[in-house]
């Protein structure tokens, strides 16, 4: 027998490979992770330049920023009330109106469809949000590449059949990506997705989840260079008598924050009242933006030129050819950039709200540190190193993300000595914003929509239970003509405490339980003459045998009902047991206890 050559055994290894990995789950997710990375980082290359590409065309700059003092007036009016009504085409062409967009739309899937999107979702939102935030829309591009990131991630974990559990960390590398991509923060990128995204802090879900954004951050650091997104001035902390000046401005930005989140919804509303067309509200929105901007260009845009001048302390405090007063300058900036953010994400442009979150945060510290600054010049530092300090202050609250804001300010500023005054800002500004409620930028308006954002881990792990690994039990059943006086008997000898009622096909046409029967206990006359389909009750809620411990648990909190029937795949009318609310809630509470342990150990 000839023996196989080396070249064929190195084949077929090569080709084992593939299954191999499979088989392992963390090699596999590391794998798959690898890929999201690549594919992140690109999307993020592509999102940013074609946000300057669309900003060309209107401006001939890159940016909005470069353009003030350049370009023409009327394009500061007319750039986004064009770009408006083609987003507001692609709204209600593209996108479906009954999902969320962006991160708030990724925690929506994560929460109701198993971390599941769509290709044309998926291009549609990237369309709509190039065109917003290149238009002008006083948008951020930090949201949109973390969305593509968990999109794509999405996409590639339906390609692969990923289990639920499995989508969900990948879906996770997308966001660190993403982030790691933006701020060229990697670190920053994977406790955003642990902290804001996944509450999940296994080492098999951190571990994938890392790679991802370390691959995304070395793609974009090929192609843009190792450089932070803007110009950071080296931070210095005068005195220790700084340190209740910065606990006053994370006050100061959680009460900003807590303005911006309320005053969402209500922005919304505002436009679906009176602005009837969804395809127009953009358009409407781009109008206030721009009779804004003609006062005030800087808010045009994501605005980070504006936020390297202010941290640079070199702002040009002009307001329609006139000389302004600093301080009245940035308020006016302020005031301004808040309205037409939330005017904005309120009229249904792309973007999302971490790239404004971190513009008036810069604003807000430099009003507030110069203030302080003029009152004790010898106990502190000037307006920059507060702006700084603020920017992770205003997105620790907008977001309620800490330690994600933390650590992002410390990586772009890569400057120890921030870390005292910026943990101070961060955490007191977090704390403030939550005494006005929980809801962050990202999750106010899946709370209006009724997704509970507080618990997506316990409904994917609940989701991955199946009825079949569940405890049934056999349910007795009669015929629809059956006496009265058969039914009572077989509903006390099996002492189930629930009796179906059949056709002559053995489907199911109704449900007998004790409060059904209790009417008819009493008079044995009734025996021989009512049958068993008067007595059932025919508003019967099913679970499907394909159904998992959530979908029953969310049947047993509409019904009172204390057992359930399951019922075939195919016949929903053909009953194959029972569950009771004991059982549901009993696995429910081994599988928390489960995870609880998993997680530990795996910590």
């Amino acid at each position: 027998m000839m023996k196989p050559s080396r070249a064929w055994q190195a084949t077929q290894w090569l080709r084992s490979i593939p299954k191999w990995i499979y088989d392992h789950d963390t090699l596999y997710l590391g794998f798959l992770a690898l890929i999201v990375g690549v594919m992140a980082g690109y999307g993020a290359l592509l999102l940013r330049f074609g946000i300057e590409w669309v900003s060309r065309v209107w401006t001939g700059e890159s940016t909005w920023s470069e353009a003030i003092g350049q370009a023409p007036w009327q394009i500061f009016l007319f750039a986004p009330v064009v770009g408006g009504l083609i987003v507001g085409w692609i709204n209600t062409r593209w996108l479906p109106s009954d999902q969320a967009r962006v991160i708030p739309g990724v925690i929506e899937a994560l929460s109701v469809r198993g971390g599941k999107t769509t290709a044309r979702k998926t291009g549609g939102e990237l369309v709509s949000n190039i065109v917003s935030v290149g238009s002008g829309a006083s948008m951020g591009r930090e949201a949109p590449t973390v969305a593509l990131g968990a999109s794509l991630a999405s996409l590639i974990g339906q390609w692969a059949k990923l289990s639920e559990k499995q989508m969900r960390t990948l879906v996770g590398c997308g966001v660190a990506a993403g982030i790691a991509a933006s701020f060229n923060a990697p670190i920053a990128g994977v406790l955003f997705a642990l902290e804001v995204i996944l509450a999940d802090y296994a080492i098999a879900t951190f571990t994938p989840i890392v790679l991802s954004a370390v691959i995304a951050t070395v793609i974009t650091r090929a192609e843009l260079g190792n450089f932070p997104m803007f110009t950071i001035p080296e931070f210095r902390l005068v005195s220790s008598w700084e340190i209740p000046a910065y606990v006053g401005l994370g006050i100061f930005c959680g009460l900003l924050a807590a303005v911006t989140v309320k005053s969402m919804p209500i922005a919304r509303r505002l436009f679906e009242t009176y602005v009837a067309k969804r395809s127009l509200r953009p358009a409407a929105a781009g109008l206030m933006l721009g009779l804004c901007a003609l006062v005030v260009p800087e808010i045009m845009s994501i605005g980070y030129g504006t936020v390297d001048g202010i941290l640079l302390e070199n702002v040009k405090a002009d307001i329609l050819g006139s000389a302004f007063p600093l301080a009245i300058f940035l308020a006016i900036l302020l005031v301004m950039k808040i309205f037409t953010s939330v005017m904005c994400s309120g009229g249904g442009f792309g973007g999302g709200m971490i790239g404004p979150s971190i513009f008036i945060g810069a604003t807000a510290g430099a009003l507030y540190g110069g203030i302080v600054h003029g009152f004790f010049p010898t106990w502190s530092e000037s307006y920059g190193a507060y702006a700084l300090v603020a920017c992770g202050a205003m997105l620790a609250a907008t977001v309620q993300a800490p330690m994600s804001s933390i650590l992002m300010i410390f990586e772009l500023s890569n400057d120890y000595h921030i870390m005292v005054p910026l943990m101070t800002a961060c955490v007191v500004a977090a704390g403030v914003k939550r005494m006005f409620g929980s809801g962050s930028v990202i999750t106010e308006s899946l709370q209006e929509k009724g997704v509970d954002t507080e618990w997506s881990l316990e409904r994917s792990w609940m989701r991955a239970v199946p009825i079949k690994r569940m405890p049934w039990k056999a349910i007795p059943s009669v015929l629809g003509t059956a006496k009265l006086e058969e039914l009572k008997s077989v509903y006390v000898s099996t002492g189930k405490g629930v009796v179906v009622v059949t056709d002559d096909n053995g489907d199911m046409t109704g449900l007998v339980t004790f409060e059904d029967l209790k009417t008819w206990l009493l008079d044995e006359s009734l025996d021989q003459v009512v049958i068993a389909s008067e007595v059932a009750n025919i508003n019967v809620m099913t679970l499907s045998e394909d159904d998992s411990l959530l979908d029953a648990i969310d049947v047993l909190d509409r019904e009172t009902f204390e057992q359930v029937p399951i019922v075939s795949r195919e016949n929903p009318k053909k009953v194959l047991g029972i569950i009771s609310r004991n059982a549901v809630f009993s696995t429910y509470h081994k599988m928390i206890v489960k995870h609880g342990d998993d997680h530990t150990r795996n910590w």
